[in-house]
């Protein structure tokens, strides 16, 4: 039986020291990354919220290089509306706190709406119209 048990285990340990050398062989296929942001309006702020992603964050990103986010409006459940955004490069984009895109996009952004001052009352704006939000990330398997 020890020889048994013995036998087993020198087997899982070949299985699984061979593993990462056969998957490090195998070149990984490209994925797409995307953020998912839902968000819940406070009463009455929803056509306040689309006017002001039209005039402000749209064109930011747009000039930033960023890919359009696709706002979907929810017919049902809790949220009022769904915001998808690719996300370039992936998952490296979260290696560090300063990632290319964001700075582009905040340097568009603070060109767009005339300085740091005008950018922080825009966001406390923002953070009144919507009563919560929650963000997932995903990726598509090619």
């Amino acid at each position: 039986m020890i020889r048994t048990v013995l036998g087993g285990m020198a087997a899982i340990s070949l299985a699984l020291t061979a593993a990462p050398a056969i998957a490090q062989d195998e070149s990984e296929q490209p994925r797409t990354t995307y953020s998912v942001e839902f968000l819940r309006f406070a009463p009455d702020k929803a056509d306040t919220w689309t006017e002001m992603n039209d005039k402000y964050w749209a064109p930011a990103a747009k000039a930033a290089g960023l890919p359009p986010a696709q706002v979907h409006w929810m017919m049902d459940g809790s949220w009022d509306l769904m915001i998808v955004r690719e996300i370039p490069r992936g998952l490296a984009a979260f290696d560090t706190h300063a990632s290319p895109e964001r700075d582009r996009f905040r340097q568009e952004f603070l060109k767009l709406v005339g300085g740091e001052e005008a950018a922080k009352a825009l966001r406390e704006k923002n953070g009144e119209l919507i009563s919560a939000s929650q963000r997932f990330f995903t990726h598509t398997h090619p």
